[in-house]
C-alpha cells in the first residue's frame, strides 16, 4: 500500500466518524486513558534511559574499551531505552493527536508511525542480539565479588519516574475526561 493509499484510508475512516479517539477505542474512555497514560510515560521514561545511557558511554568514552562488560551493558540499555521511548512515543503522539476534525494531521502521525515501527523494532532486535552474544561475558563478570548489590539505598532514585509516571496519569485523564 502506498503512502497516498494509506492516506487516503485514513482520511476516509477520519471523515467517516465523529469518535475523539481511534475506533478501537472510541467506545471506551477508561481503555483511551489507560493507553493514553502507558504510552506518553513509555516515551518519557525511554528518553531518560536512554539519554542517560548515552550521556555515560559518552563521559566514558576514553576510559572503556567497546567489548569490557560495562560499554556492553550500556549499549544494551541505550537499545532498549530507544525502543521503548521510539514506540511509545509514536503512539502518544498518535493518540495525543487524534481530532475527528483534523484528518490530515492523523494521516501524518499515522505515516509517521509506520517509519518509526521498523525503528523501534530495529532497536529491540539489535538490544536482544547484543544480549544474547555478550551474556556468558557478562555473567562470568557479575559473578565475581563483591556480589551483594545494594539496591535499598538507590530507592530514592526512582522518584524522577514515578513523578512521571504520576503526570503521565493525570494528563491522560484529563485528556478523556474533558472530551
Amino acid at each position: 500500500m502506498t503512502a497516498t493509499a494509506t492516506s487516503n484510508y485514513i482520511g476516509q475512516a477520519m471523515h467517516a466518524t465523529t469518535a475523539l479517539a481511534p475506533p478501537s477505542l472510541a467506545d471506551n474512555p477508561g481503555l483511551l486513558a489507560w493507553n493514553l497514560f502507558v504510552m506518553t510515560a513509555a516515551m518519557c521514561l525511554g528518553l531518560m534511559m536512554a539519554g542517560k545511557q548515552a550521556r555515560r558511554i559518552w563521559d566514558k568514552r576514553n576510559f572503556d574499551h567497546p567489548t569490557d562488560p560495562v560499554s556492553i551493558y550500556r549499549i544494551m540499555i541505550l537499545l532498549a531505552g530507544c525502543a521503548v521511548a521510539s514506540r511509545g512515543g509514536a503512539e502518544a503522539v498518535s493518540l495525543w493527536s487524534w481530532s475527528s476534525g483534523d484528518a490530515a494531521t492523523i494521516e501524518r502521525v499515522a505515516q509517521m508511525k509506520r517509519w518509526l515501527d521498523p525503528l523501534s523494532v530495529g532497536c529491540g532486535f539489535m538490544w536482544m542480539a547484543l544480549h544474547i552474544l555478550a551474556e556468558p561475558m557478562i555473567e562470568h563478570q557479575l559473578r565475581k565479588a563483591p556480589l551483594p548489590v545494594d539496591m535499598w539505598s538507590r530507592w530514592p532514585q526512582l522518584r524522577r519516574p514515578a513523578l512521571i509516571l504520576l503526570v503521565s496519569l493525570l494528563m491522560a485523564a484529563a485528556a478523556v475526561g474533558l472530551r
